[in-house]
């Protein structure tokens, strides 16, 4: 049950830059309004994070949220290629 669901919420959250391409191709944001809102994605992805993982450790979290911050800097590139 633990590993189906880490493995449900973290491939759900690798679609992140597939969905941001979508919203950005019509044009319902830009690439510029990611930017600007990173330090709120970052505290998104780190309550995120801390709902994904079982433990309460930062260490388990910070690897988590590594490859979501990625993931958000991919969506911002793609969005950027969309307009």
């Amino acid at each position: 049950s633990f590993v189906v669901s880490l493995m449900f919420w973290l491939g759900l959250s690798f679609e992140m830059p597939l969905a941001f391409f979508a919203l950005a191709k019509a044009r319902l944001i830009t690439a510029r309004q990611l930017l600007r809102a990173w330090r709120f994605a970052v505290l998104m992805i780190a309550i995120l994070a801390a709902a994904i993982t079982p433990t309460v450790d930062p260490v388990n979290m910070s690897i988590v949220m590594v490859p979501l911050i990625a993931l958000y800097l991919l969506s911002v590139l793609l969005a950027a290629l969309a307009d």
